[in-house]
């Protein structure tokens, strides 16, 4: 029993199967009659699809891309219909595309693709074609008086206008109006209207909105483009805005036109709020410069200040304790020290600069300079008796002799000595 529902299943597979390869499809692609064709004006290709199975969807057209014309698809099929064809009687699908030239010349349209599906019926597997149609071409002549490359647009009614708000002669830097430019046309498409186009110059800053087209309208035009842009004025001195022309050819009296928005002038003026703006900005400016440079080296000596304290105490520590601070504390100590104190600190200044006289006394400095060891005789006698005279003076510049002999010496025997005891 299972054997024969699997050969019933089979059979009708393949009866389905061979009425689905039984399906045949085709296409025709034709371009209808036209007198005279300019540019900007259009030729009707039609592309219509055929069968001989009951039904046809899924249709797809596509056009190859090209800068010499434009193609407008149909929203639906033109009709539908049959059609006899070797005793058969096939299914039509009948598109008709319109096609605008952009410039003069042939124009060549390479094969359109064209796919689609057939089927015997609601529920009935489909067949998909795809098929691709000869090459079609089309001449397109120029009117009189415009050049072959020159795109002029042919329409049988054309106007162009334009409005500014606020209308102004004079401007004040900063001032803005509103300028909007707008083509009205018959029976050619919205995007075949030439784009309006102003720029921006040292005085007058041109910001472009997005152009607003409109298709369908009723009335003499049925297309309409509108640019629209905003001025500013940037800089004093005198601007033109430039004029604006569009060429056109009237396809019924076969005459050509030119619509023309006429150049405007403006005088633009310094606005003197602006100075005193920028003075009292530059005045806030330097306030808030100055205020940060105070904060900053507030901040500053906050972070360096410990830094700075401990550095001059660590240097003054270091000069008290070189050959050069003892000394210089020596000289204090004679001129209001006792003999006791004098002494102390004249052998904390040897000690640094010649230890080895230290260790072998007056002696030691006689052999040296003789004038010097009488006053520190002198001066160990005052100690022993406080009441005995002692000549400061003379202490004080016999010592300052003593220090430069032995600095002179040392400079020679061992270069660089004075610079290691007495640091910079």
């Amino acid at each position: 029993m299972q054997s024969k529902n699997t050969a019933r299943l089979l059979i009708l597979l393949l009866c389905l199967t061979a009425n689905l390869f039984a399906i045949d499809g085709k296409i025709r692609v034709f371009i209808k009659s036209n007198d005279k064709v300019y540019t900007s004006q259009k030729v009707t290709v039609s592309i219509e699809l055929l069968s001989d199975a009951f039904s046809i969807t899924d249709a797809k057209i596509t056009f190859p891309a090209s800068n010499t014309y434009i193609v407008q698809a149909p929203q639906s099929a033109s009709y539908l219909g049959k059609e006899e064809i070797e005793d058969n009687d096939w299914q039509l699908v009948h598109y008709n595309y319109e096609v605008y030239a952009l410039q003069a010349g042939k124009i060549e349209i390479p094969s359109v693709l064209v796919s689609f599906s057939a089927s015997m019926g609601y529920g009935q597997p489909k067949k998909e074609f795809v098929l691709k149609s000869a090459a079609l071409s089309f001449d397109v002549k120029t009117p009189k008086g415009v050049k072959a490359d020159q795109f002029v647009l042919v329409t049988d009614n054309f106007r162009l206008t334009s409005e500014i708000k606020p209308v102004k002669e004079k401007l004040i830097v900063g001032d803005a109006f509103e300028l909007s430019v707008t083509q009205e046309a018959h029976g050619v498409p919205d995007v075949l209207l030439t784009p309006i186009i102003y720029k921006s110059n040292a005085f007058l800053r041109v910001y472009e909105k997005e152009p607003e087209l409109k298709s369908a309208l009723s009335g003499k035009y049925d297309v309409s483009r509108t640019d629209r842009f905003t001025l500013v004025a940037s800089g004093e001195g005198n601007v033109t805005l430039p004029e604006q022309e569009i060429l056109w050819y009237n396809s019924i009296t076969e005459e050509m036109h030119v619509e023309k928005i006429p150049s405007i002038d403006y005088e633009i003026l310094p606005d003197p709020q602006i100075a005193i703006d920028a003075k009292n900005a530059q005045q806030k400016q330097l306030l808030i410069n100055g205020v940060l440079i105070l904060l900053i080296l507030l901040g500053l000596y906050t972070v360096l200040a410990p830094k700075i304290r401990h550095y001059n105490k660590e240097r003054k520590r270091q000069y008290e304790e070189s050959e050069a601070g003892k000394f210089a504390m020596l000289l204090t100590t004679v001129e209001s020290g006792d003999a006791t104190s004098i002494d102390r600190q004249y052998y904390l200044w040897l000690f640094s600069i010649a230890p080895e006289l230290a260790r072998g006394g007056i002696k030691a400095v006689e052999i040296i300079q003789p004038s010097f060891s009488d006053i520190l005789k002198e001066l160990d006698l005052v100690i022993i008796k406080p009441n005995t005279n002692f000549d400061r003076v003379r202490f004080s510049s016999e010592v300052q002799t003593f220090r430069e002999k032995l600095l002179q010496e040392k400079k020679s025997t061992k270069q660089g000595l004075p610079i290691t005891i007495n640091p910079l």
